[in-house]
């Protein structure tokens, strides 16, 4: 099974998938709209949600980071990019 994003032939070329290449649930999806947003973490939402929450919240804190870092912050930047 391929793990790639871009799907050909569909709408707007994106496919929402996991790192398994599963769909995401809805509260999955909600739960990273709100991380992107950020908005608060909904507690009626799945544990598998609140995984995609925290690991969205988290990598986008590092890429933060290291926007704000010397030379070395830039290689921290693209090590989340690549996780």
């Amino acid at each position: 099974m391929s793990h790639e994003m871009m799907k050909p032939g569909s709408d707007n070329g994106i496919v929402e998938s996991n790192e398994r290449g599963r769909d995401l649930t809805y509260d999955q999806k909600k739960a990273a709209e709100a991380a992107f947003r950020g908005e608060p973490f909904n507690p009626a939402w799945s544990v598998a949600a609140a995984v995609v929450y925290e690991g969205i919240v988290s990598a986008m804190c590092r890429m933060q980071v290291a926007a704000l870092t010397d030379v070395t912050g830039v290689e921290a930047a693209e090590e989340c990019l690549t996780r």
